[in-house]
C-alpha cells in the first residue's frame, strides 16, 4: 500500500486527463487538457513530441494545483494510456514519432500482413486487424521513410512513451504490449516467433514488467517542468480500458463492464483466454495476472456522440443534450438512428452505410432536435446489447449485470436507457473510474485489489429495467438490426 497521494495520469482517446487520489480512492484533484494532432497522407495522425509533452506536464501540474496537496505529498505517478497509441525512439532516446490510435496510415501495410499471417496473428495476440497494431506501423515507416525507419532503435506503446518523458526509462506491461500486437495473450510473453516473422527485432522493445510496476523515478526537468518533487516513482498501470474496468469494480470471471467513452468497448472477465473461430472479438490480459478479458467493440461511440451535439448546435453540451434527449418520447421515437456504432467484426470492420430513418415526408409528423437526440442514445445503447450478444456467442451465456464507466457514465439518461435496452441492471459507475483504477493497479497486489474492487461494486447504485421498459426496447432494437441488415446490404448493392 502506498502512503500518500496517488497522481494519475491517462492519455485517453478524446483528452489528457490526470488526476490527485487519496489513500481512500478519492479524487481531490483533477485537470484535463486537449491534444492537438497534426494530420497528413490521408489517414495519417501523429503528436508532436515537444507539444504532447508540455501539455501532459502541464495537466500533472494542473491537477496537483487543483487538489491543494502539496506536491511533497505526492508518492507516485501512475500512467495509463489509450491502446494503439504507439512511439519511437532512436538510439540517443529521442523521439521519431509519437501518435494516436486514430493514426490509421497502416492500412495497406495491416492488410498485406492479415492476407498472409491473420490467423496465426489472431491465435497469438487476440487481437485484428493488423492495421491497429504496432508491426504494420512499422512497416508503413519502412515502405515510405526507409531511411528515418532505419534510426529507430526502440519501439514503445504512448504510456511507455509517457514514462519516459517523465523517468527517462522504458518499460511496457504484459496487457500493453498484448494490445499492441506484439506479445503472447495467453503467457503475456513478448511473441518472439511471431515478431521474427513480421520483422520486428525483440532488442527494440522495452523489457515487460508487471501491472502497475515501477520502472523508474521523476527526472530532474520533469520535476522542474511539473513543480513535483525530484524522484518520485513512476508506474505503468497499463492500458486505459482495463484501467477503466478494474477502477469500476470488474474483477470476478463474468463480470461485464462497458467502457463508454471515444470508443464502447465492452468487456467480459474469464479465466482462460476465449477465442472466436471468426476471429470477430478480441482477447486481453487483465490487470490481474489470473484474469483475461474478452472483448466486442462497437466502434467510435464518442466519435458520433461529438459529431451529433456539433451539428445540434455550437453550444451543445453533454448536459443539454440529456436534457433535450429526454423531451423526447420514450416508446414512440419516430426516427431510428443507425449512425454508425455497431458490434464491429474485428477480423474485418471494415465500412458500411449508416444514418437516420426518419417518416416520409417528414412533415407528417416532423422531427425535432430531442428525437434526435434520444435516437442517438438508443443507438448506442443497442450497439452495447448486440456487443453482449456476440460475446454470448463466444463464451456462452451471460446474465450478469452490466457496470458502466467511461464518460457517458456522466449521463443518467444513458445509464437509465442502457439497463433497459440490456435488459440487466446496470451498476452506474463513476465516469473517473481509469483514475481509480490506476491508483489501485500500482498501488496494490493482486489479492487486494480483489477487496477494493469487491468493495467499489458494493458501493456502485445499480439500475434496474422495468418490464414494460426492457419489452419496448426489445422491440426497437429488432427493428435497429433490421434496418443495419438493410443497411449492408444497401452497401454491398451500390
Amino acid at each position: 500500500m502506498i502512503s500518500g497521494y496517488i497522481l494519475t495520469l491517462d492519455l485517453g482517446s478524446s483528452s489528457i486527463r490526470t488526476a490527485v487520489v487519496s489513500q481512500d480512492w478519492r479524487i481531490v484533484g483533477e485537470a484535463q487538457r486537449p491534444y492537438r494532432k497534426y494530420r497528413s497522407m490521408g489517414n495519417a495522425e501523429r503528436f508532436s513530441p515537444a507539444d504532447l509533452q508540455i501539455r501532459m506536464f502541464d495537466c500533472l501540474a494542473a491537477a496537483v494545483q487543483c487538489s491543494k496537496v502539496s506536491s511533497n505529498a505526492i508518492s507516485l505517478i501512475a500512467i495509463t494510456a489509450q491502446r494503439g497509441g504507439a512511439a519511437f525512439f532512436d538510439a540517443h532516446g529521442s523521439t521519431l514519432y509519437v501518435g494516436p490510435n486514430t493514426d490509421s496510415r497502416a492500412v495497406f501495410e495491416g492488410a498485406a500482413i492479415d492476407d498472409l499471417m491473420a490467423a496465426e496473428i489472431y491465435a497469438t495476440t487476440g487481437h485484428l486487424p493488423s492495421m491497429f497494431l504496432t508491426p504494420a506501423k512499422l512497416h508503413w515507416w519502412r515502405n515510405h521513410y526507409p531511411r528515418r525507419a532505419r534510426q529507430i532503435a526502440t519501439v514503445t506503446s504512448l504510456g511507455s512513451w509517457a514514462a519516459h518523458q517523465l523517468s527517462g526509462a522504458f518499460g511496457e506491461t504484459p496487457s500493453t504490449v498484448i494490445e499492441a500486437g506484439l506479445a503472447d495473450v495467453t503467457t503475456g510473453q513478448l511473441a518472439e516467433t511471431l515478431l521474427t516473422k513480421l520483422g520486428v527485432s525483440l532488442r527494440e522493445l522495452p523489457k515487460v514488467v508487471s501491472e502497475g510496476a515501477v520502472i523508474g523515478t521523476l527526472s530532474q526537468e520533469a520535476a522542474d517542468a511539473t513543480g513535483l518533487r525530484f524522484e518520485i516513482p513512476v508506474a505503468l498501470a497499463g492500458p486505459d480500458a482495463q484501467v477503466s474496468a478494474l477502477g469500476a469494480g470488474s474483477v470476478s470471471p463474468g463480470d461485464n463492464a462497458v467502457i463508454a467513452g471515444w470508443s464502447a468497448p465492452v468487456q467480459r472477465v474469464t479465466t482462460t483466454p476465449i477465442f472466436d473461430s471468426s476471429k470477430r472479438t478480441w482477447v486481453g490480459r487483465h490487470a490481474l495476472s489470473d484474469r483475461w478479458v474478452a472483448e466486442a467493440n462497437p466502434g467510435d461511440t464518442g466519435r458520433t456522440l461529438e459529431t451529433v451535439l456539433r451539428m445540434l448546435g455550437p453550444r451543445m453540451s453533454l448536459q443539454r443534450f440529456d436534457r433535450l434527449a429526454a423531451t423526447a418520447p420514450e416508446r414512440d421515437l419516430p426516427i431510428i438512428a443507425a449512425w454508425g456504432p455497431r458490434a464491429l467484426d474485428m477480423s474485418s470492420p471494415g465500412m458500411s452505410l449508416g444514418g437516420l430513418i426518419t417518416p416520409s415526408p417528414i412533415t407528417y409528423q416532423g422531427i425535432d432536435a430531442g428525437a434526435v437526440a434520444r435516437a442517438t442514445l438508443e443507438n448506442i445503447t443497442f450497439a452495447i446489447r448486440e456487443c453482449l450478444a456476440l460475446l454470448d456467442q463466444v463464451g456462452g451465456a451471460n446474465h450478469e449485470p452490466l457496470t458502466l464507466a467511461g464518460g457517458m457514465a456522466n449521463s443518467p439518461l444513458f445509464a437509465s436507457m442502457l439497463s433497459a435496452s440490456v435488459g440487466r441492471p446496470v451498476r452506474h459507475q463513476s465516469a473517473r473510474s481509469t483514475a481509480i483504477g490506476a491508483a489501485l493497479i500500482s498501488s496494490l497486489s493482486n489479492n487486494d485489489l480483489r477487496i477494493a474492487a469487491d468493495q467499489i461494486t458494493q458501493q456502485v447504485p445499480s439500475l434496474y429495467p422495468s418490464p414494460l421498459d426492457v419489452r419496448s426496447a426489445t422491440e426497437r432494437y429488432e427493428r435497429w438490426l433490421h434496418v443495419r441488415r438493410k443497411l449492408d446490404q444497401l452497401a454491398e448493392e451500390i
